[in-house]
């Protein structure tokens, strides 16, 4: 079979699912383009920031897309590629882009809040503290996961030889007799967020054409990689992470759109034009008769039996190492924290939320092919279980498209690698920038709601309108930090009471503390630190797949929750709340069981946290079950 038709398949699918399938979900939501979005209503030049649509899904897809995409596939098509390209396209299709978009759509219904929030509304309070803590530890996980992977591809080395570079070379730093091939994308970084306030001035306040900002950005692309090509950064992975630690907890807490927001668009055209050399990389190839596999040395379609003996069983352990490009849960917390707090309508809460997400599982398509073609089955295997089995995906990655660009492009094979690095480090860092604004959204949702009651607090809620007109109806709810008012259904339970608690002395210090976005954005900064610096992220890291997939499962209770307070059908949402819910909690069970419990003592902390989760997850769905059991007794007896 040749990559072509893969490719071209693929692509069909997925555009057919965005003109078709996209506006049937749009209908069960009961969207409409002419209500104001919490961007609008609440513009503080800071978190809430109306923005044109494209630079909004340039944000979005480079923090969703991380190195999900690219890590996911390069693990899980030991599986085979036939298991991993179904699961990828159609999971793409009716559960990721599905599962994004719905939680764009209702985070901005509820005034631009949190998945946690939104639970306190429609499944109550009890599960919002399940869900908050749930949410905090998966994004510091995620924030000390991608610290190191960035400093995983800062540091990556291969050998000259493999490049097809001389001992002379003048292109590469050399360590230990290989070659260092992760400093360049770093300068590149540096340059790009260095260039950020420049775009982000002229797009939102000097209003320049989102067009005539792309050229820029291109331009910024390709100076910060030539720059990077004379003088690639040489640091420590230690110094590393402090740096980037440092950026982030300074870009957490200032406007969106100073650093998050524009630098995000401007690094999301590498990621455009890589995706394009990926595409034109392997339609070479399959031109070139490069891109033509079967049996023989290459992987297989179907390696089930030995995947399964070795990685545990195809399912549901695919369905978890394939996250991101087929659905995460992840992507949630993006949606529900800086993407619905920029959309200007309804209408681009589909177009960021949906085709985002397809764009994202078409690149981990072509992530498959380039494998592929690039690699044979020993080059993938060797590297796919270096270091005794842990494997390093980013060196897979680099030397697969290397691979493919030279068989498709004639190119020489370090300027493929290359190419996937600064692709991969720009992917890393976008991701860990918007994930620490997060983190910082959920730890101030969770003060409000503990600390709601106390006039800190309340005085803050009083600073905004009290009433936003929402489906024919008005609320008075305030919500957040920002006291953003929001539509709030009969079943939502009441926030704030109507009499605040004073406070005064050491007390009101510390509660008008918790109210600074600088500490708040510290705290998880801290956090990462300590998982990072410390190792701890890796003892715990090994059930965040499952635990990924299971957010998504949650997300989509909450949203199936949503829709019956409105009387709208449900089942497009509950059966990939279903299938994701049997899946994730298999996976953890069956990794508890066979892995784990038998690994006691030196497992324990993998033992509780796996235990911890699923208690979380069964709370959560018994708080669901009671509260929608409460509201079908009077409607039944009505009846």
């Amino acid at each position: 079979m040749n990559v072509l038709w893969i490719m071209l398949l693929a692509g069909l699918l997925l555009v057919l699912a965005g003109r078709f399938y996209a506006p049937v979900i749009a209908r069960v939501l009961g969207e409409r383009a002419d209500r104001p979005t919490p961007a609008v209503l609440l513009n503080d030049g800071r978190d809430y920031v109306p923005t044109q649509t494209p630079v909004v899904f340039a944000h979005h897809y480079a923090s969703i897309a991380g190195a999900g995409p690219i890590i996911g596939p390069i693990l899980a098509i030991y599986y085979g590629w036939g298991p991993a390209l179904l699961w990828i396209v159609l999971g793409g299709i009716f559960l990721g882009a599905v599962h994004d978009y719905v939680a764009t759509h209702i985070a901005v219904r509820e005034g631009g809040k949190n998945l946690a929030v939104v639970t306190r509304r429609y499944v109550g309070r009890a599960a919002f503290v399940m869900m908050l803590v749930l949410l905090v530890a998966l994004l510091v996980l995620v924030c000390a996961a991608f610290l190191d992977l960035s400093a995983l591809a800062l540091t990556s080395m291969v050998s000259l030889d493999t490049l097809k570079l001389p001992a002379d070379q003048k292109l590469f730093r050399i360590q230990d007799g290989e070659a260092v091939i992760g400093g360049i994308a770093s300068t590149s970084v540096v340059l790009i967020t260095a260039f950020s306030p420049l775009i982000g001035f002229l797009y939102l306040k000097r209003r320049t054409p989102v067009w005539v900002c792309s050229l820029l950005a291109i331009v910024i692309c390709i100076l910060s990689i030539v720059v990077g090509l004379v003088l690639p950064m040489s640091v420590t992975p230690l110094t590393w992470k402090l740096l980037i630690s440092g950026y982030v907890l300074i870009s957490a807490g200032l406007p969106v759109w100073l650093f998050l927001q524009s630098r995000d668009f401007i690094n999301v055209h590498i990621l455009y034009l890589g995706i394009v050399f990926l595409v034109v990389a392997l339609l070479a190839a399959a031109v070139r008769g490069g891109g033509e596999f079967g049996q023989g040395t290459t992987i297989p379609p179907s390696n089930w039996t030995e995947g399964s003996a070795r990685l545990g069983p195809g399912w549901p352990f695919l369905f978890v190492m394939i996250a991101c490009g087929a659905v995460s849960g992840f992507h949630s917390l993006c949606a529900g924290g800086t993407t619905c707090k920029q959309l200007r309508n309804e209408l681009a809460a589909r177009r960021v939320g949906y085709y985002a997400m397809l764009l994202e599982s078409f690149l981990a398509v072509c992530v498959v092919c380039c494998v592929l073609v690039g690699l044979s089955r020993i080059n993938y295997e060797e590297l796919r279980f270096l270091y005794g089995g842990g494997g390093n995906p980013v060196l897979t990655f680099a030397m697969a498209v290397g691979h493919t660009s030279h068989v498709g492009l004639g190119l020489p094979i370090w300027a493929g690698a290359l190419g996937a690095m600064l692709l991969l480090e720009g992917f890393l860092v976008t991701t860990l920038d918007t994930a620490i604004r997060l983190t910082r959204y959920m730890i101030e949702e969770g003060w409000t709601t503990f600390f709601g009651r106390y006039d800190v607090f309340a005085e803050a809620a009083r600073q905004v309108p009290d009433t936003i007109a929402s489906d024919d109806r008005a609320t008075t709810e305030l919500i957040g930090t920002g006291g953003l008012t929001a539509e709030r259904p009969e079943i939502a339970e009441p926030v704030h009471p109507a009499a605040a608690i004073s406070t005064s002395g050491a007390g009101r210090w510390a509660l008008q503390l918790l109210r600074q976005y600088w500490v708040n954005s510290g705290i998880a900064v801290g956090l990462m630190l300590l998982l990072a610096l410390t190792g701890g992220y890796n003892t715990v890291w090994k059930i965040f797949g499952a635990s990924n997939q299971l957010l998504a499962a949650l997300a989509l209770v909450v949203a199936t929750c949503w829709l019956l307070a409105r009387s709208r059908p449900v089942w497009l949402i509950l059966l990939p709340a279903l299938f994701m819910l049997v899946t994730a909690i298999s996976a953890l069970v069956w990794e508890l069981y066979w892995k784990y419990l038998p690994g006691w003592p030196e497992t324990a902390p993998l033992v509780v946290t796996a235990i911890v989760v699923l208690v979380v997850t069964a709370g959560i769905l018994v708080c669901v079950i009671l509260r929608w059991a409460r509201l079908a007794r009077p409607a039944a007896a009505t009846a």
